[in-house]
C-alpha cells in the first residue's frame, strides 16, 4: 500500500486551524522609511539566511521584514541539522498554496498600512519563495511596486496574465546567476518561455554567481531598481 493511499473504509478530511508563524524584521518603520522588503527565503532555508543579506542596509530608510514558511524539518534528517523550512510540497499543495497566501497577505498589510505614502514596496523571492510570490500574487491583490524573482523557478500551471496582483503593473526583475546549478541554461530556457506566454514584461538581469543570494549583486540591483 502506497504511503498516502487509504483502505477503502478510510476518508480524509480537512479542517482550519490557526498557526503561530514566525519572522524576523530589520529596520525602524517611521516617517524616514523609503524602502520596505518583503523577502520570502528558499526551501531548506531559516527566515534569518536572507535578512543576513541586508545587514549593511540602512535601518534608517530601509524596512525589512522575512517571514518563515510554516513547514518545518530537520536539515539532515530524522532529528540533524539545523531545524529548516519550505513554503509547499506536492502533498496538499493547493491547500497550502491557500494557507500560505492568507498567511503571507496578513503579515505584509500590517505593516504596508503603516508605511509612508512615497515608500517603495519591494516584494523579494529567492529560489522556492520566488515560485511562492508568484502565486500568492496571483492569489491575492497586493499594493506592491517592485516584484525581485530572484534565482527562481516561474510557475508554469497557472496563468500569470490572470493574476490578482497585475504583474504587468509592477516593475518586474527577474535574476539568477550564470554558475546557478539547479538554472542550467536549458531551464533558463523553459524559464524564458513560460514569461513569454504569460506575457510578463520582466527584466532579466543574469550575473556571475552560484545559487544563493549574492550581497554585492543585491546592493547593485537596489541601486538599479529601487533607488
Amino acid at each position: 500500500m502506497r504511503q498516502n493511499q487509504l483502505p477503502v473504509n478510510f476518508n480524509t478530511s480537512y479542517l482550519q486551524t490557526q498557526r503561530t508563524a514566525r519572522y524576523v524584521n530589520y529596520g525602524n518603520l517611521s516617517e524616514k522609511t523609503k524602502y520596505f522588503w518583503f523577502c520570502l527565503h528558499g526551501s531548506h532555508m531559516q527566515c534569518e539566511q536572507v535578512m543576513y543579506k541586508f545587514r549593511d542596509f540602512n535601518p534608517d530608510e530601509h524596512l525589512v521584514v522575512v517571514p518563515e514558511a510554516l513547514n518545518r524539518f530537520y536539515a539532515n534528517g530524522e532529528f540533524g541539522g539545523d531545524v529548516v523550512a519550505s513554503w509547499m510540497t506536492s502533498r496538499d499543495r493547493l491547500y497550502e498554496i491557500a494557507d500560505f497566501s492568507e498567511y503571507l497577505s496578513h503579515l505584509y498589510n500590517s505593516y504596508q498600512n503603516r508605511l509612508p505614502s512615497f515608500c517603495k514596496k519591494i516584494v523579494l523571492g529567492f529560489s522556492q519563495g520566488g515560485t511562492t510570490a508568484f502565486r500568492w500574487l496571483h492569489k491575492k491583490h497586493l499594493d506592491i511596486d517592485i516584484l525581485l524573482a530572484y534565482s527562481c523557478w516561474i510557475p508554469e500551471d497557472i496563468d500569470l496574465q490572470e493574476s490578482s496582483t497585475i504583474l504587468n503593473d509592477l516593475d518586474l526583475v527577474y535574476t539568477y546567476g550564470r554558475q546557478d546549478a539547479f538554472l542550467t541554461e536549458d531551464r533558463i530556457g523553459k524559464v524564458s518561455e513560460i514569461i513569454k506566454q504569460n506575457q510578463l514584461d520582466i527584466n532579466i538581469i543574469p550575473y556571475e554567481g552560484q545559487h544563493k543570494i549574492d550581497r554585492k549583486h543585491l546592493k547593485e540591483l537596489c541601486k538599479l531598481w529601487i533607488q
